[in-house]
């Protein structure tokens, strides 16, 4: 990766992301813990904040293209969402009551996810074609770096100033004011701006996350300005095939089993890990997956995704059974690197395979419709964790996550030879 050949403004550009990362992930390491201990919100309370927050963000993504080329302002828009976050992040210091940080997560995570596709496209603007693979793998370098700066700060603020969950917030909004200043000032508009709905669907968000290339999908032209903005269409659906409906409830039951990570730490305050210490858990999960993460991007082959992709599921099992019996801080540790190892096996696997499976020109209805199902299956995961957690208790919630990623896992295994053909 040649970074001294990438322009100035995409460095500018990644470093404004990674500021912001650094802030959300400030705030991500504490927030469930404050929510825990400090006003008494319980698992039911932090499932409904975590469910929002995801189903906002994903939900989001599938809309902020079409958005972003209406309104003909992806910088502006970029801007706005950036703003939005930074704006409802200083809410988190004055918070008394857990509706308030209900009314935060969700006014971030919008911004979050308005923010996402304009700034993918202004990325692809200011870059040449051969440079784009180099400047998306910057992004998600300085991701993971976002990741382990941001635990490692809001971790040393609560070890030397006795768990002020306050301070960790308020400092939080410093980075994110410094990215979002970044944005305004240094990073200029693109005077002759691609259409991000004719753009590759990774550029647009709709793959959540998903830093694999694919080639530009055809779109049907249309006499009417509102047809250009719908992402779905819904005359596709019937179309789509056997394959990805397979992928789709497969994704469906993962993800119906696969809870915030905020339960993770969680189970970490329960098991009497000092506040401070665990977001040592995240650094660690982030670390294993920056190691392994980059190999697998490299396989190719789709059968050997498939296995992969397998695999991947059932060492989620293993942690989720293995969370809910772990007693010591090291054990959580352990489990935190094998999520890490679990999370890069599994990144943008299934949706390279929803993406092998339909035609280019429905790619944009395939998955806007995947991203939109995910982000409510993660809502009702979230509230289903929240209420096991609430009404049994631990070890049942991590039982019941194991369950249905086994359910996920058999669907997959079942319609492999369909899948890998």
């Amino acid at each position: 990766m040649r970074l001294d050949r990438l322009p100035r403004h995409v460095w500018i550009l990644s470093i404004a992301s990674l500021l912001t990362d650094i802030s959300a992930e400030m705030i991500r390491s504490v927030l469930p813990i404050f929510v825990l201990l400090k006003l008494q919100g319980g698992a039911l309370t932090i499932g409904e904040i975590e469910g929002v927050a995801a189903a906002t963000v994903a939900i989001m993504r599938v809309f902020s293209g079409g958005l972003s080329d209406f309104l003909g302002m992806q910088k502006g828009l970029a801007v706005i969402g950036y703003g939005i976050s930074t704006l409802t992040r200083t809410i988190l210091p004055i918070a008394i009551d857990p509706l308030w940080v209900i009314g935060a997560q969700f006014g971030d995570r919008f911004g979050q996810g308005i923010s996402v596709a304009p700034r993918k496209a202004l990325m692809a603007d200011i870059t040449s074609e051969e440079m784009r693979s180099e400047a998306y793998r910057l992004r998600q370098s300085l991701l993971i770096a976002g990741a382990c700066i941001g635990s490692i700060i809001a971790g040393t603020i609560l070890f030397f100033f006795q768990n002020d969950y306050q301070m960790v917030f308020s400092a939080a909004v410093v980075p994110s004011c410094m990215g979002l200043a970044l944005l305004i000032i240094v990073v200029k508009p693109v005077q002759k701006q691609q259409k991000l709905l004719m753009m590759p669907a990774e550029m647009t968000g709709l793959l959540a996350g998903n830093d694999e290339f694919y080639e530009p999908s055809p779109r049907p032209k249309s006499s009417s300005v509102a047809d250009n903005y719908n992402p779905i269409y819904w005359r596709d659906l019937p179309y789509l095939g056997t394959e990805y409906w397979l992928l789709l409830t497969v994704a469906i039951f993962f993800n119906l089993g696969n809870s915030s990570d905020a339960f993770l730490l969680i189970r970490s305050v329960e098991i009497s890990i000092s506040p401070a210490l665990i977001p040592v858990g995240l650094i660690i999960m982030n670390l294993v997956f920056a190691l392994v993460s980059y190999p697998v991007s490299a396989i190719v082959d789709r059968v050997l995704k498939v296995r992969l992709l397998l695999a991947g599921f059932l060492l989620h099992i293993i942690v989720y059974f293995g969370l809910a019996v772990v007693s010591t801080n090291v054990q959580i540790w352990c489990l935190f690197a094998l999520y890490g190892l679990h999370l890069a096996m599994i990144q943008g696997l299934l949706l390279d395979l929803v993406d092998r499976s339909v035609e280019p020109a429905r790619r944009s209805t395939a998955f806007s419709l995947f991203n939109l199902t995910i982000g409510i299956t993660l809502l009702v995961a979230n509230l289903i964790a929240g209420w096991c957690w609430y009404a049994v208790g631990s070890g049942f919630t991590f039982a019941v996550g194991a369950f249905f990623a086994g359910i996920a896992t058999l669907i997959l295994l079942i319609g492999s030879e369909e899948v890998e053909s």
